[in-house]
């Protein structure tokens, strides 16, 4: 709420300013910021809901318009200030900026937008993450930048093709294994923030129409992504027992934890309703936090916990627990 009335106040008050053009420019000083990239399409999501395509459209231009010159300045300070290494830098949030406006103009069904953009985005990063830390060369590199930080630590420097199998190529693996599943998380939270920020403010609601909202405003998966997600643990099985590694072992992982990542939200939402349909709203925004402090005191017990919530968005298929019989 407070976001969204800072940006209001601050960007759309005056007449002479363009509306896209504050939204565009934090857009991209988060990416450029580094912490801040995996909120960066938010601002862009904002603008499409409240103002319309056009002023989105303009948006996406001026925070890719902010990217270019705050890479530009940053090779520059490293000395390697280069056309082709400015295009390579800025390739990533053209892309992502492309999906957010795919999803946004397309008139289709929501979710097969947003997984078909996602599937499409993770097709291009997988060939850009192969080009650059899939190779030997950079991780060579990237051994080489561990080593010194080791012994500038005080610590005993240890061979680059120790660090390179000890801790790149798991770190390099990890990455492969996940960087779809985020990809989808980070396009579809963004589109959901962006709208809940731009959607207009809503009245206290009485006890009978809050009961009413929890049961119509719910994260529901569609019934058919189940088998997709099936499909995607099944050959993570088949992979973690059979050894397997390559291109399955990549697209086991990532369908299978963008699968967990769904059923997950629909697991919480199951959790939000019960709550919410009995007045206790506050309870909702408890139940992350106290699976995080479980999984910090004991990390076996709290995954376990943790697993129950995304088993419970997929036996939702079938027990339907936010559908009262005879209503």
């Amino acid at each position: 709420m407070e976001a969204r009335a800072s940006m209001d106040s601050v960007s759309f008050r005056s007449r002479h300013i363009p509306v896209f053009l504050f939204p565009g420019i934090l857009s991209g000083l988060c990416y450029v910021s580094g912490f801040l990239a995996v909120i960066f399409l938010v601002p862009i999501q904002y603008v499409f809901r409240k103002e319309g395509k056009r002023e989105g459209l303009f948006s996406m231009l001026v925070s890719l318009a902010v990217v270019g010159l705050g890479e530009a300045l940053r090779l520059s300070a490293f000395g390697a200030m280069q056309v082709s290494f400015l295009l390579q830098t800025i390739l990533p949030p053209t892309l992502l900026l492309l999906a957010l406006g795919l999803v946004d103009f397309v008139h289709a069904d929501l979710w097969k937008t947003l997984v078909s953009a996602a599937v499409v985005l993770a097709v291009a990063f997988g060939f850009l993450l192969q080009a650059s830390i899939g190779t030997k060369e950079v991780q060579e590199s990237l051994a080489a930048m561990i080593g010194q930080m080791f012994e500038s630590a005080g610590m005993q420097g240890l061979d680059t093709s120790v660090i390179t199998e000890a801790y790149v190529i798991p770190a390099v693996s990890v990455i492969f294994n996940c960087f779809g599943a985020v990809l989808w998380l980070m396009l579809a939270g963004s589109w959901w923030i962006g709208n809940r920020l731009a959607a207009p403010k809503e009245k206290e609601a009485s006890d009978e129409s809050a009961v009413h909202d929890a049961r119509r405003s719910t994260f529901n998966v569609p019934s058919w992504l189940l088998w997709p997600s099936i499909a995607g643990w099944t050959l993570l099985l088949f992979v973690l027992y059979g050894h397997k590694d390559g291109l399955v072992s990549i697209v086991a992982w990532n369908v299978s934890l963008a699968a967990v990542c769904w059923y997950a939200l629909q697991g919480f939402s199951v959790i939000s309703y019960f709550f919410q349909s009995r007045g206790m709203r506050r309870m909702t925004g408890l139940v992350p936090v106290l699976l995080i402090v479980l999984i910090l005191l004991d990390i076996k017990v709290g995954l376990v916990v943790a697993a129950f919530v995304p088993i419970l968005g997929v036996s939702e298929v079938w027990l339907q627990y936010r559908i009262h019989k005879g209503a």
